[in-house]
């Protein structure tokens, strides 16, 4: 009889155990693509909302609240203290720092005003790729200002208006900022035109630097340097944001791929076992095939292939389950709709390698039990009952 056909008749007579071993792959398949997708949209999370700006870490000296009337400097909805423009020269002295870039935001009752340096462009307040109308801004560039979309619409602003804040702007663009930029303004102007304008006239003050590290793998340390250096300074960094931001897993690759693999060990010596009680079960059966002629060989062979389909029937459904509840995993984390499935999706490769898994699961169970299925001697096993 062909190995294919046999094997998938016992799978049919032994529909309980077959179940059982084909769960047990499902479960560790799935568990395995889920588990490790989960940690892919945790770590992108993470730093979604400082890479849209092109930062790594946010720096800002921390003070009480302004009097009530008088406006206040904001980082993130924290309160800050303003610092000298020329300290961004000493950050960047940190060996971890490629560069820091100058910000100086306020808020006045509900409306946020941002002064950023217009030759930024690759790590700013707001970059030149979300204008939608108009132009950004330009370094000699005084009483202009460019603002956010959503605003525009509430008061009715087109290019050309003029917009107040302090003093007269004249709008000259309009950008439409993604959700996940954390520094999210109304008015954005000339940082020289903030620091003229603003009642506390911070002249050469900023309150915050967005810092370029130069490598992701320097981010913790950087941060660590700037606040040893300066006591007073506090820094947020993508794992900041996310450990205070709702619905994120907080779990590395590494970590999930380690629990995974564990399963997985775990399935191939439940599956081994189950096919070790298949054999006792088939021990009669194995002896008269080796009696009529069976070799070790046709034995190790059959069993094996019983195992491969189930390992493949099992990774099949798993790999299905898989993507199914990474996908819901990854629309959940980040707390807003769409969550980290709009920046990453299920890997194929990630799919194919537990279908791998799955199917040397089968091939590993059993090898290990068909070995004693060809130990059988044909007489003895006969003679079982």
């Amino acid at each position: 009889m062909n190995p294919i056909t046999y094997a998938l008749r016992e799978i049919r007579r032994r529909r309980y155990r077959t179940a059982v071993n084909i769960a047990g792959i499902v479960i560790a398949i799935s568990t395995l693509i889920t588990l490790v997708m989960a940690a892919r949209g945790w770590e992108t999370c993470t730093t979604v909302p400082l890479n849209s700006i092109g930062t790594d870490i946010i720096l800002y000296y921390t003070a009480p609240l302004k009097p009530s009337g008088e406006g206040c400097y904001i980082v993130n909805h924290l309160f800050s203290y303003p610092f000298n423009q020329s300290m961004l020269n000493d950050f960047e002295s940190v060996h971890e720092v490629e560069r820091a870039v100058p910000i100086l935001m306020h808020r006045l009752r509900a409306m946020v005003f941002t002064g950023i340096d217009p030759s930024e462009t690759e790590t700013n307040a707001v970059l030149p790729s979300s204008i939608i109308e108009g132009r950004y801004l330009k370094p000699d560039d005084r009483y202009v200002a460019i603002i956010d979309k959503e605003y525009a619409a509430l008061m009715n602003l087109t290019l050309g208006s003029t917009v107040n804040y302090a003093a007269d702007f004249e709008v000259v663009g309009i950008v439409d900022v993604s959700a996940t930029n954390i520094m999210k303004s109304h008015i954005y102007v000339n940082l020289q035109a903030v620091q003229e304008v603003l009642p506390e006239q911070p002249i050469g003050l900023v309150n915050m630097a967005l810092i370029r590290t130069n490598s992701p793998d320097t981010v913790k340390q950087a941060a660590a340097v700037l606040e040893e250096r300066w006591p007073d300074t506090r820094t947020i960094t993508g794992s900041d944001l996310a450990e205070t931001a709702s619905g994120l897993i907080q779990i590395n690759e590494e970590t999930a791929w380690s629990i995974s693999i564990a399963l997985a060990v775990i399935t191939i010596l439940f599956t081994a076992k189950s096919q070790l009680g298949n054999v006792a079960e088939r021990t009669r059966e194995i002896g008269i095939l080796k009696a009529i002629g069976w070799s070790n060989g046709n034995v190790v062979n059959q069993i094996v292939t019983e195992s491969l389909m189930q390992g493949a029937i099992g990774g099949i459904l798993g790999c299905i389950l898989g993507y199914i509840f990474a996908s819901y995993v990854l629309f959940t984390i980040g707390g807003e709709l769409g969550g980290a499935l709009k920046f990453v999706s299920v890997d194929p490769v990630l799919l194919g390698v537990g279908l791998v898994i799955a199917l040397g699961s089968g091939v590993v169970a059993g090898l290990l039990a068909s070995v004693r299925a060809a130990r059988l001697e044909p007489v003895k096993a006969i003679r079982t009952i």
